[in-house]
């Protein structure tokens, strides 16, 4: 009876001291669209001030950007689905020539479809603007990483002051 009650009030702990775990997870998911999302728009408004596209620009430029890099994270996830951060390490002769060969097929992969995506974005905004993408992406993330850093700082408390 006694070793019954105790397991009853373990499992009991257990289910209690779960909970604000289980809400935790489910607060840190929203939190986390909501940065994805908060990132998406600084990213819109950023390319459209760096790149100075028109509305009529931006019409045609970000579903077919939006596209684009939904396949080039595919192509990602399908290559990260296969070779783990480190495998390389633990790896034989033969996986080693496997994974470099993997590697090549995604560069050229990515490669193949930024051409693509290249004749797309000039239909809908000009040369030198789509000659500036790449450019414009290392300075966005860049800029997004120097905040994040600064967030990060010791003694830094709350979201980081949005800039408009």
């Amino acid at each position: 009876m006694i070793r019954q009650l105790s397991i009853f009030i373990l499992s009991f702990l257990m289910l209690y001291n779960s909970a604000p775990i289980m809400a935790q997870n489910g607060k840190d998911k929203k939190t986390k669209a909501q940065k994805k999302e908060k990132i998406n728009e600084l990213r819109k408004k950023y390319f459209n001030e760096k790149l100075s596209l028109s509305e009529t620009e931006q019409k045609g430029f970000w579903p077919l950007y939006t596209e684009y890099k939904q396949k080039e994270k595919a192509l990602r996830d399908s290559f990260r689905s296969k070779y783990k951060p480190n495998d390389v390490i633990f790896m034989d002769d033969k996986q080693a020539e496997e994974f470099l060969n993997a590697s090549i097929k995604l560069n050229e992969d990515q490669n193949n479809l930024f051409k693509e995506y290249v004749t797309k974005f000039k239909r809908v905004i000009s040369v030198k603007k789509v000659a500036m993408l790449p450019l414009v992406e290392r300075e966005f993330k860049s800029e997004i990483l120097k905040k994040a850093r600064e967030h990060h700082k010791p003694g830094n408390q709350g979201p980081p002051p949005d800039e408009d």
